[in-house]
């Protein structure tokens, strides 16, 4: 004779024969079962061995008209909302790629005057070098 387990939220009961279970369920019918048969624990609505019943669902209530206009307007207004974000969204990123061309053109031109500095602080360098060496010779002639 088949031995039933039964889980109810974590709380186990069983062993149950197919008679004590099937009256188990009557009174709990969102059980879980499981036998030694199974890998599982299984919804007692699974098991065909089970005489159980599913009430099917009550339908649905009919959503008044009023109440399905206001969603059809406050879902036109989202779109229209969504579409001025999505703009605006465009509008910062052609603006931003358009900050970071400036800015790559910026950096070059700030790298070459880096250069030219260089440059020309290097020629002032070696000329005031040479004026000192004039001089040095100067003084050196002088006495």
């Amino acid at each position: 004779m088949k031995k039933w387990f039964f889980s109810d939220n974590g709380e186990v009961t069983g062993p149950l024969a197919l008679k004590e279970s099937n009256e188990f369920i009557s009174k709990n019918p969102d059980l879980y079962a499981w036998h030694p048969s199974y890998t599982h624990w299984v919804p007692v609505s699974c098991i065909n061995e089970f005489e159980t019943s599913v009430t099917p669902p009550p339908p649905p209530v009919a959503i008044p008209n009023d109440l399905i206009d206001d969603l059809i307007g406050e879902e036109k207004e989202l779109i229209t909302t969504l579409e001025r974000i999505d703009k605006t969204i465009k509008i910062t990123s052609d603006s931003l790629y358009e900050i970071d061309t400036e800015l790559d053109n910026y950096s070059t031109i700030a790298h070459n005057l880096t250069e030219e500095v260089r440059v020309v602080v290097k020629t002032i360098e070696e000329q005031y070098a040479a004026l000192q060496k004039n001089l040095a010779n100067v003084i050196k002639a002088d006495y």
